[in-house]
């Protein structure tokens, strides 16, 4: 039985649009007890925000025209997979695999609206790619999280392009995603979990210090314009 679950809606696409491709800075995954696919050169997570395997480097302006390579098994590998937890080719989630948990830094303070991932694929899409996700969103460094917001990855597009997801806006410097499902039984494959790329967009929030000296050098011009 699936275990895939949508938390909350997704919210269409706003008036709004992102200024800021968000790249991540760290990634780590915090599975237990770990089910990274060693041997094959796709059990090192850092591999789904270093860029590998992307054709140009993804920015708000040109994201739905970056591509990514197929699968690589060589060294040092351009996607991240679980193990298969169960024998021959199996649905990864009915067959007793955990959901598998990413906590990642962003690298600074960010109204996120956008997810973006590309495909784990091998020339044509995947039932290993993910399908529902569950994000949840850090304004203090991953030490405590808002309501978790469950998004449909659509896996709608060409095998090697990105999907977009848009979602009202949350603030955030850490994001923690599960991947609750895959495309088992929509495409060949979903036997494991696997990822090649991801990355969010959003806008900046300023520190809290900046902000505290724009709103004293506001209050200065203020008063020398009373005298």
């Amino acid at each position: 039985m699936k275990r895939a679950l949508l938390l909350s809606p997704v919210v269409a696409a706003s008036a709004h649009a992102a200024t800021l491709m968000i790249n991540p800075t760290a990634i780590t995954y915090t599975n237990t007890p770990n089910q990274e696919l060693t041997g094959l050169n796709l059990d090192n997570e850092i591999n789904i925000i270093n860029g590998n395997g992307l054709s140009a480097t993804p920015t708000v302006g040109n994201v739905t025209s970056v591509t990514h390579d197929s699968v690589s098994f060589s060294s040092p590998g351009n996607a991240w997979a679980t193990i298969d937890p169960g024998p021959g080719a199996g649905d990864f989630f009915a067959e007793g695999g955990n959901a598998p948990m990413f906590t990642i830094d962003l690298g600074g303070t960010y109204s996120v609206t956008d997810f973006v991932i590309w495909g784990y694929h091998f020339g044509s899409n995947n039932g290993n790619h993910p399908k529902n996700i569950t994000l949840e969103f850090s304004t203090n460094g991953g030490a405590s999280y808002g309501a978790p917001l469950g998004i449909l990855v659509p896996n709608a597009g060409a095998f090697n392009s990105a999907d977009v997801v848009n979602f009202s806006a949350r603030d955030a410097n850490f994001v923690r995603l599960t991947v609750t499902d895959n495309y088992f039984g929509t495409y060949s494959g979903g036997d494991r979990v696997g990822i090649s790329e991801i990355r969010f967009m959003g806008d900046a929030i300023p520190e809290p210090s900046s902000s505290l000296l724009g709103a004293v050098g506001v209050l200065a011009l203020l008063r020398r314009r009373k005298r």
